[in-house]
């Protein structure tokens, strides 16, 4: 403890008191403190002037008018023969302090406050103490009764109210404040271990914010975006005309694509050149430039064949020509080959003639 040297005071002084309603306990705590520290000062010893260095600290608009009338007060008293000496002089004056600045409704306040629960915030169980301590002093109840114990309780969290009537069963309110403290201490020092033993793993980094990092694609993984998924919706489309929901599909004849990505029906077109339907005269097989490419044209695609509608192989129709031809005689076959020379196009006509006729100025004759 700090000793007075000299006559003179020691220790920390009292804040200066203003008038705040909610400073009015921490004042008078404040000076009490300081009294005990220089209670054998002759200062502390003589109430007239022990009150008088009190009034010193208590400085504001709110309370220089109470000053003044205490101090008035004293003047009168030593005035009137009472003794410097007089303990009443110093009682008055702390009473009529705590009657003028007391909060009146600190204890209507704390009450109100216990009855609507307070809550444990976190792991601090030394802080939600000290709270529930205050308010218990400033409503002016006990601590044993069973009300008080029963707020101190709900407020709790759930895992440790559990594990308090597991391991023991406190009956006062310093039981359970200490089981809690108890508790509480050893549940933290198990969670600092575990978090020791999990940080000596090795551990995969975790992304930075909240957005999930995009992982790395497989080269060899099918692509199911949305973009990639249309282009085979589509591409479906254009190869089988079966799948072109809400479009006009062909019964007969095939497609043939033109500028613009769309379809065309040629079942109803007539042939220029053999005015035959289902076909183009550029396509139409009795050319000489189709005729050379007939061996590589894809087998899926219709070549007609002699008004037949059916995709048949092209083996199958030489196989038939070739039977057709050795059942006929020799005039039938000539009027046969005459007869599609006939409708064949005029430059596959004066090539067969030249070849038959052999003459250089057949244009001419």
């Amino acid at each position: 403890m700090p000793q007075a040297q000299a006559g003179k005071l020691v220790g920390e002084t009292p804040t200066v008191y203003d008038g705040d309603r909610k400073r009015t306990t921490l004042f008078i705590n404040e000076w009490e403190l300081y009294w005990a520290v220089n209670n054998d000062n002759p200062l502390m010893m003589n109430p007239y002037r022990q009150a008088t260095l009190f009034l010193t600290y208590v400085k504001g608009t709110r309370v220089n008018e109470w000053v003044m009338a205490v101090n008035r007060w004293l003047a009168r008293q030593i005035q009137g023969g009472v003794n410097m000496m007089d303990e009443r002089l110093w009682n008055e004056v702390a009473a009529s302090f705590t009657r003028r600045f007391a909060d009146s409704l600190a204890k209507e306040n704390a009450q109100a406050l216990l009855c609507s629960g307070i809550k444990m915030k976190g792991e601090d169980i030394d802080a939600y103490i000290v709270k529930i301590e205050e308010l218990v002093r400033l409503a002016e109840y006990r601590f044993d009764v069973p009300q008080t114990i029963e707020v101190f309780t709900d407020g709790l969290p759930t895992g440790l109210y559990q594990k308090i009537l597991e391991l023991d069963r406190p009956r006062t309110y310093d039981q359970w404040k200490q089981v809690a403290i108890n508790c509480q201490q050893d549940y933290i020092h198990m969670k600092a271990r575990l978090r020791a033993h999990r940080g000596g793993t090795t551990s995969m980094p975790k992304p930075r914010g909240w957005m999930p990092q995009r992982l790395a694609q497989d080269p060899n993984a099918m692509d199911t975006s949305a973009g990639r998924t249309r282009g085979r919706v589509a591409g479906s489309e254009d190869t089988n005309p079966a799948a072109m929901r809400g479009r006009y599909t062909p019964h007969r004849g095939f497609i043939q694509r033109q500028g613009g990505g769309r379809s065309r029906d040629l079942s109803e077109v007539e042939c220029y050149t053999c005015h035959k339907k289902g076909h183009l005269s550029r396509n139409c097989p009795q050319h000489a430039w189709n005729t050379r490419q007939s061996n590589q044209v894809n087998r899926s695609s219709w070549v007609p064949s002699r008004g037949r509608e059916a995709i048949v192989d092209d083996r199958s129709v030489v196989d038939e020509e070739v039977i057709t031809a050795r059942t006929q005689t020799p005039q039938q076959q000539a009027n046969m080959w005459l007869r599609g020379m006939a409708t064949a196009g005029e430059d596959v006509q004066e090539l067969v003639l030249r070849d038959l006729v052999g003459k250089e100025g057949f244009q001419n004759a």
